[in-house]
């Protein structure tokens, strides 16, 4: 469970957090996921402590939820692995402790964990596939084509 830390797979994958929800699209496989609830905390504490190990990210996420990391890391787990799966978080290669204190916290128990979901979207693969944002170069985006004249 501990073989290494995990960090978002940048630059291939981008990411926003709109109402507690993740939004993420992996811009290699031109897919997009919806990450909410429980899979929203985790990947917070994913992005807020990169290369944290997998019992790092449980033990936070079950803070945040005022739950025992036992009770909740076998879930926490099998969605680290679904996230690697589809190459949105990427492995370090020594996984480390971070300390992560619990935020948007119910150490009360008020919020309850439920088992995070990675929900997969490949409708717009094509569209996101063709996005000349993938073919930047040194001179970023967006840069005007050479004038053919002057040559």
């Amino acid at each position: 469970m501990d073989e290494g830390g995990l960090r978002v797979n940048s630059p291939h994958v981008i990411h926003e957090t709109i109402d507690g929800e993740v939004i993420v699209i992996n811009l290699a496989s031109g897919n997009y996921y919806s990450v909410k609830g429980s899979g929203a905390e985790i990947w917070d504490v994913i992005e807020s402590s990169p290369g944290a190990d997998r019992s790092t990210i449980a033990a936070a996420t079950a803070a945040r939820f005022g739950c025992a990391p036992d009770e909740v890391a076998p879930d926490i787990v099998d969605f680290l692995e679904a996230l690697q799966r589809e190459e949105l978080v990427a492995v370090t290669e020594n996984g480390t402790r971070v300390p992560t204190a619990p935020t948007n916290g119910t150490a009360d128990g008020a919020k309850a964990f439920e088992p995070p979901l990675l929900e997969k979207y490949t409708d717009m693969q094509d569209l996101v596939l063709l996005d000349p944002v993938h073919e930047v170069g040194g001179a970023g985006w967006p840069h005007p084509k050479p004038d053919a004249s002057a040559a």
